[in-house]
């Protein structure tokens, strides 16, 4: 996690996994499951950081959030077979 950090807000480029792939294989993970890692999130950032530091992280991690949600739980319907109606 500390190399995700560094390299999502410090741009160190210490990371180099690939977040979305590693999210898709967790069974249990509902979209709920995101607000309340957001929430606990946002306390812990507002604990460890001054205000403009903190919207910062959480700002980022938002845009995770919903990149990770598209990524696990959005799917479009399969095409009709047959094409144009």
């Amino acid at each position: 996690m500390t190399a995700f950090w560094c390299s999502v807000i410090l741009k160190s480029g210490d990371y180099h996994g690939r977040p979305a792939p590693a999210h898709l294989k967790l069974q249990d993970v509902t979209e709920a499951d995101f607000g309340i890692w957001q929430d606990l999130f946002g306390e812990t950032a507002a604990e460890l950081f001054a205000p403009e530091t903190a919207a910062v992280f959480v700002d980022r991690a938002e845009r995770i959030a919903t990149s990770l949600k598209l990524a696990m739980f959005f799917r479009l319907a399969p095409a009709a077979a047959g094409g144009s109606e």
